[in-house]
């Protein structure tokens, strides 16, 4: 079945910066038609389907007390909407959990109950449209508005929408046996599909794009200029502007999250690793090789993303019966032995011969067994008087929505990455060193497109294999996010926020929180509304600096694009 949709912004992705996408754009031109897809059945990416229900923001300074302290001046108001409601009547699963819950983190919450929120926030606008269940499989491109030879432009979009038949319940199965089933146009045994195109609500104006997904769908599709993994030798450009050489395969790992529980009586589960003929020889290997605590107890490890807890707050040391922890830990669930992404080559491979999303499939099933494999041993690692209890299925306390217990989607910290107008990409070199006997407390380079801000660490996992840069900071001053860093340098009416934008392997890591993703969402949104309403080229606001003020002042409407604990 076949079906035409109209649309003037298409925001593509459900991650947490497509959200505020969609919303800011929504907001912002009430007479455009956004058009929202979401691969999952849950919005919020890292947030809700990928299962990073507590944020990393409670050990990080300055700008953790910044942050706490000031959140109503340096977070949106609506991601400020989103973490309050939690708690509302009616939000189903635990809600926001009290502060002092998990130790990594101000905000830990059930994922069910923020995927709930995200949805009530977007049904709140009547000129926002949502499809889940969907992806993105063909763009169509030609020369661009101007005609430049260099440049093109989206004129329509083919997705693919799923719908479950004979009664099947999406993510009973792993995501490694059902993930390719996305992208076939064709009904499946557990789907019914339904083939989308998407033109321009008026014939006469052009769509307008934007790419805040976990792969970049878009992105290669569209035929932007991309890059994706680590940098070798240097952020910087080479002489003549062109982009530094990369290790296509040095993304950092990803990681299949899941919860446990106590266990009211001690119990094998010798069923949850009967996927896997060799399941026993791989757990010893990586028992052995790989899996550890670090420096912490067991305690520590159960209380670091800790969702819920029946004892006293800022308890670390205690586990308590009725606790509900989520793993996501390095080094144990954190899967370092290869990419989720194709490498360049056969990415572009994919693209022209038949579009999957770019992805290893056998990554996706090795991080499933290693994420089980992680379980186990911490299952036989655990106290004394303890037993655990993976959560899966039905089971009231299974916050990841699936039948197997592991999240919808893996956690993915550094996606395929757009470049920018002039090879521009946000570097490490904007950055201010806090550990430095210099540091004069201000932030890093106060950007003159600026459009939002955000602090966090240099976060880098290391992947096994991958080669280059690594940062010289660790912990950068407060930074910003440059308008220019959501350009696409060579198709004129796309976006990227969040993992998308540009910049570097480096910079990704800092600029990777779900806040920031929050920001350059909602910058990316006011963007796509005023260049629908005004059918502009993204680079049109770099070229007026009416043009630019004016963006500014509406994205620092909703979203705050200084600092102004730090005289901003």
């Amino acid at each position: 079945m076949s079906k035409t949709l109209r649309a003037d912004v298409v925001v593509c992705g459900g991650s947490l910066s497509a959200v505020a996408a969609a919303l800011a754009a929504a907001r912002t031109n009430p007479h455009a038609q956004v058009l929202l897809i979401e691969p999952t059945d849950w919005l919020g990416g890292q947030a809700t389907s990928q299962g990073v229900s507590a944020i990393d923001n409670a050990w990080f300074d300055p700008g953790r007390t910044i942050m706490e302290h000031h959140p109503d001046d340096h977070y949106a108001a609506d991601y400020l909407q989103f973490l309050r409601s939690m708690n509302d009547p009616g939000v189903p699963g635990e809600g926001m959990a009290p502060k002092g819950t998990g130790w990594v983190s101000r905000e830990c919450f059930d994922p069910r109950s923020a995927a709930f929120v995200l949805e009530r926030m977007v049904a709140e606008h009547e000129n926002l449209e949502l499809r889940k269940l969907t992806v993105v499989k063909t763009v169509e491109t030609f020369g661009g508005m101007k005609n430049a030879a260099s440049q093109r432009i989206i004129k329509a979009l083919k997705l693919i929408e799923r719908e479950p038949r004979h009664g099947y319940r999406p993510f009973s199965e792993f995501l490694s046996r059902e993930f390719e089933d996305w992208y076939d146009p064709f009904d499946s045994d557990r789907f019914t599909k339904t083939i989308l195109r998407v033109e321009p609500q008026n014939d006469s104006r052009e769509l307008i794009v934007i790419d805040a997904s976990e792969l970049g769908d878009a992105m290669v599709l569209s035929g932007c200029q991309w890059v994706q993994g680590r940098e070798l030798e240097t952020e910087e450009l080479n002489r003549d502007g062109s982009l530094p050489a990369m290790d296509d395969d040095g993304s950092q790992p990803v990681v299949f999250p899941f919860c446990v529980t106590d266990a009211p009586k001690p119990a094998a589960e010798t069923a949850l690793s009967k996927s896997w003929s060799d399941f026993d020889a791989y757990k010893t290997a990586q028992a052995k090789e790989l899996f550890s605590l670090k420096q912490f107890t067991w305690e520590r490890v159960w209380t670091y993303r800790r969702l819920k807890t029946t004892g006293a707050m800022d308890d670390f040391d205690a586990i308590h019966r009725g606790d509900v922890s989520m793993q996501n830990w390095e080094p144990g669930n954190d899967y370092p032995y290869a990419s989720l992404l194709l490498n360049r080559e056969k990415t572009l491979d994919e693209a022209r011969e038949n579009w999957r999303g770019g992805v290893d499939p056998l990554t996706v099933a090795g991080c499933e067994k290693h994420a089980m494999a992680w379980y186990f041993w911490l299952k036989e690692h655990c106290p004394a008087d303890w037993d655990t209890q993976y959560l899966q299925g039905d089971h009231p306390l299974n916050m990841m929505g699936t039948e197997h217990g592991l999240a919808k989607f893996p956690y993915v910290r550094c996606a395929r990455r757009i470049v920018g107008p002039e090879n521009f990409r946000i570097t490490s070199a904007t950055w201010k060193n806090t550990e430095a006997p210099e540091y004069d407390g201000s932030t890093g380079e106060r950007f003159y497109d600026r459009v939002g801000i955000g602090a966090y660490a240099a976060d880098v996992h290391e992947r096994t294999g991958s080669r280059g840069t690594v940062p010289g900071i660790a912990k950068p001053a407060p930074f910003y996010i440059p308008y220019r860093a959501l350009c696409s340098r060579n198709v004129v009416n796309l976006l990227a926020c969040g993992k998308n934008m540009a910049q570097t392997y480096i910079a990704n890591s800092a600029y990777r929180l779900h806040p920031i993703e929050w920001a350059g969402g909602s910058a990316a949104g006011v963007a796509a509304a005023l260049m629908a309403r005004d059918q502009t080229e993204n680079t049109d606001f770099l070229k007026d600096n009416a043009r630019l003020k004016n963006l500014q002042a509406r994205v620092g409407e909703n979203s705050p694009i200084g600092w102004k604990a730090m005289g901003d």
